[in-house]
């Protein structure tokens, strides 16, 4: 990370300095806090506005960063047409197979291939794949994107994090050999995935902020009580950035089997290993460590199970 600051006098600040590449930066005042985020590049640019609005401050003469922000403007668009139609039809908003949900996933999805296609060099392609598609979800997509950009548009640092992603997700199919970690446990103990080897392996990751990791907690438990006297591990991974949360939330939902916790959260190389952008994910581990389940919930779990031990 690069960080650099500068004082205002008169009501102007300058600020120099060289990047490695087009890269998103935070331009923050100490007076409010408020933030401007800018994709910038080594270029002469101006930044005019009042501190009370910093977040409103407008920018000229950072030509990836007015890109993108083009590509934001028309998906600001799309989620207001969204929120209307939601209003309109009464729709759920959690509810990912209304015809409203899958509307705005067709013209994001859309609106993206469309911008990545039209410019293939410009780093502000990748952080729109990145804002786009950066979920298990969105793996395919991100897949059909990234094959849009030119050998320079893959050579930015956000490409990279793109491919990344695509292979971690790879990585995590069916038929794949879950990705090793080590953490610490309730009680402080360092523990391995690799040291249930030999036994199969049920694999859940949450957070206390996520309602629908929770709302399976009871379903969990049932399962657990019965399969773990079985050759079958129940482990679960917590990627609360606060152990405080962690804590109750395991307190009030009564969970018996290992709990481990990341405090990198959902920014760590263990959450980039299993490609987690979103929640809840789980899958099921054979006893070589292969996955032969995954986003295994509610009955589908049971049922998966069911079978595995007839």
């Amino acid at each position: 990370m690069i960080a650099d600051s500068t004082i205002i006098k008169n009501n102007k600040a300058l600020l120099k300095g060289i990047l490695p590449e087009a890269v998103i930066c935070t331009l923050a005042n100490s007076i409010n806090k408020q933030t401007k985020i800018i994709v910038l590049q080594n270029e002469q640019i101006q930044v005019k506005g009042a501190v009370a609005k910093f977040y409103y401050a407008e920018v000229s003469g950072a030509a990836e960063d007015k890109l993108f922000n083009e590509f934001k403007g028309k998906v600001f668009a799309i989620n207001g047409d969204y929120r209307k139609q939601l209003e309109a039809s009464k729709a759920d908003f959690y509810d990912k197979k209304s015809s409203a949900y899958l509307e705005l996933q067709r013209r994001t999805d859309s609106l993206t291939l469309a911008f990545v296609k039209t410019n293939p060099d410009a780093t502000a392609a990748s952080i729109a794949i990145i804002n786009s598609h950066k979920n298990s979800r969105g793996v395919l997509k991100a897949g059909e994107c990234y094959q849009l950009l030119s050998e320079k548009g893959k050579a930015n640092y956000y490409a990279k994090r793109v491919k990344s992603f695509i292979d971690a997700s790879k990585a995590i199919e069916v038929g794949g050999i879950a990705p090793n970690f080590t953490l610490n446990d309730s009680k402080g103990k360092s523990v391995s995935l690799n040291d249930y080897r030999g036994k199969y392996v049920f694999l859940d990751f949450w957070a206390s902020w996520c309602a629908p990791c929770r709302e399976e907690h009871p379903m969990l438990k049932k399962l657990y009580s019965k399969y773990q006297d079985k050759e079958v591990v129940f482990l679960s991974v917590s990627v609360d950035t606060n152990e405080k949360s962690w804590r109750q939330a395991m307190l009030e939902d009564g969970l018996l089997w290992t709990q481990l916790h990341d405090p990198l959260a959902l920014k760590g190389p263990m959450a980039e290993s299993y490609s987690l952008s979103a929640l809840p994910f789980n899958c099921v581990l054979d006893p070589q460590g292969k996955i032969i389940g995954t986003k295994l919930r509610g009955e589908a779990l049971g049922l998966f199970l069911q079978d595995l031990f007839k």
